[in-house]
């Protein structure tokens, strides 16, 4: 039986974030991580290979730029949400990015799995 669950691609450099991020995509019943990467060239590899519904993307990435991902993958046709740590940002949220959201913390891990869940469905037009 096929998964009528959406997938997520996580990018971010970060192994305990991704950890974090997994754990928490993996507990939304609608929801399932398709993959996680740490770096521009394997979300490549890996957006190619899986085609997820959607894009979990770090703003700031070691090496190359995340923006410059973000525009391939908007001009692939895949929903990005740009994760930052900066907490209540005001920069611009870039051309392309669906919208940008907090990171989530260990301790608040209740509240930001809600948060990220309504965020998804929103993107996606599940809401």
């Amino acid at each position: 039986m096929k998964s009528s669950k959406r997938t997520v691609l996580i990018i971010d450099d970060v192994d305990e974030m991704r950890e974090m991020l997994t754990t928490l995509v993996d507990g939304f019943s609608n929801y399932k991580v398709s993959a996680t990467c740490g770096n521009c060239a394997e979300a490549r590899v890996e957006a190619m290979r899986r085609r997820p519904s959607l894009v979990l993307l770090d703003e700031i990435l070691p090496g190359e730029s995340s923006f410059d991902l973000l525009q391939e993958f908007v001009a692939d046709g895949l929903p990005v949400i740009l994760m930052t740590g900066v907490e209540n940002p005001t920069h611009e949220v870039p051309a392309g990015a669906a919208l940008r959201v907090e990171k989530p913390g260990w301790k608040s891990l209740d509240l930001d799995a809600g948060r990220l869940e309504a965020v998804f469905n929103q993107v996606l037009g599940l809401s």
